[in-house]
């Protein structure tokens, strides 16, 4: 079954898809015969040095590859190309991901191209165009605060809680506000060292993949972290907003005419309480 996407700020299509069957293992130290066309996997156990997001790269692949997290490994997907000349090819890990020449890699082993006809080639490249775009979501273990990357996706039930914390240091306490076309009320980050805050999903919320907004005093907004919603429990009910809540969510004119109200209110009651007092005994 297909999950529909409900995203802000803009549609992110097939590449939001979960990655569940991972292709034939390529294990490290070998030198694996494989076919043009043929997609294979680099997986290594969390305990390794290699990285998430750092690059897997070939003469023999179509494209680089990254290693993404797929608890309980991290893992790529790699395509061998359709026009890869039959022999033995490398297979390296770049660190950190970047093309450049003081990138350290390391050899993780190769692959021998099998020789094919041409008519061979030319099924293989249309097999390979149909094939769907990487897959970018992360599955990271539930003991690591979220989000651990910007493709870090949990799941929650709306209805449900979801704590967001930023280690970093890259934000002061009270400037960060994060926001969700799912989140019951946009919430703002606090602490010292790390900042964090607690977001509460709508309990209409459709089930899906939606993205959070990071929203900084002084600098533009970026979406921080994505979010799986699941379906909500049949009693499910929203918190009442408070005064507050109202308050944030009202527009300039009306928040200002709330002000404006309050503040008549509360010189009305003083001028009362004022003529109720009794007069001073001379």
């Amino acid at each position: 079954m297909t999950i529909p996407l409900y995203l802000a700020l803009g549609a992110e299509g097939a590449q939001a898809a979960p990655l569940t069957d991972v292709p034939s293992p390529l294990p490290s130290g070998t030198d694996q015969p494989v076919r043009p066309g043929e997609q294979v996997s680099v997986s290594v156990g969390l305990q390794d040095s290699v990285g998430n997001g750092d690059r897997v790269f070939s003469e023999a692949f179509t494209a680089d590859g990254r290693m993404r997290m797929n608890d309980p490994q991290v893992t790529a997907v790699v395509t061998i190309s359709c026009t890869a000349a039959p022999g033995a090819y490398e297979v390296r890990i770049g660190s950190g991901g970047d093309r450049n020449p003081s990138e350290v890699t390391r050899l993780w082993g190769r692959v021998r191209v099998a020789p094919a006809e041409d008519g061979d080639r030319e099924a293989c490249a249309r097999r390979v165009s149909g094939l769907p775009p990487e897959p970018q979501e992360e599955r990271w273990p539930a003991d690591v605060e979220w989000p651990a990357s910007p493709w870090d996706v949990r799941s929650v039930r709306a209805g449900g809680e979801l704590t967001a914390t930023d280690g970093l240091g890259t934000a002061g306490d009270g400037s960060v506000t994060l926001t969700s076309p799912v989140f019951t009320r946009p919430v703002v980050m606090h602490g010292a060292r790390r900042v964090s805050a607690v977001v509460r999903i709508r309990c209409d919320a459709k089930p899906g993949l939606y993205t959070v907004v990071w929203q900084e005093k002084g600098a533009p907004s970026k979406v921080w972290a994505r979010l799986r919603v699941e379906p909500a429990a049949p009693d499910c009910r929203d918190p009442a907003p408070t005064p507050a809540d109202l308050f944030k969510s009202a527009p300039a004119w009306l928040a200002a005419g709330i002000c404006a109200a309050a503040l008549a209110a509360g010189v009305r009651a003083l001028k009362r309480k004022r003529r109720a007092r009794p007069p001073l005994a001379s």
